[in-house]
């Protein structure tokens, strides 16, 4: 946003495909913050549930660990999806490149921990219409009002 000699300012307006991507980062964050708080929640029915299926090998310990990384993973991917929507909503031309972290971390989660599958449609989705044509002329649009 610039001011200009009549005090005006230049404001690039948000495209309709840029707030539908806010709406589904939005939901993205939610499930994933929702999903972290809802498993620490029932954190030691989980391990119990996870320890019938297993082989005697396997310590409770080790379980309750991997679920703790799983958990806190969630939970940066949701803090960081959250403020990926407030960039977003504050028309920062960089985040979208926080964004595209964001999405390999839920895809890395996916695999690693087969972590809320929702949560990582949302954003590979919501990455996705940050990237069409009409965002990435929004995105040059702020990108030349900041000069």
């Amino acid at each position: 946003m610039t001011i200009d000699e009549s005090g005006e300012q230049d404001v690039a307006h948000r495209p309709r495909i840029v707030s539908t991507a806010v709406v589904l980062w939005s939901l993205s964050a939610v499930v994933y913050l929702g999903g972290s708080a809802w498993v620490m929640s029932m954190h030691q029915a989980q391990v119990d549930a996870a320890m019938v299926n297993l082989p005697k090998t396997i310590t409770r310990d080790q379980v309750s660990g991997l679920l703790t990384v799983g958990e806190f993973s969630a939970l940066i991917i949701g803090v960081l999806a959250a403020a990926g929507v407030y960039l977003l909503m504050k028309a920062n031309r960089r985040v979208r490149i926080l964004l595209t972290v964001v999405v390999f971390l839920e895809l890395l989660s996916q695999l690693l921990f087969g972590l809320i599958a929702a949560g990582t449609l949302l954003g590979v989705l919501g990455l996705l219409l940050l990237y069409l044509p009409r965002s990435n002329a929004y995105f040059a649009e702020l990108k030349r009002l900041a000069v």
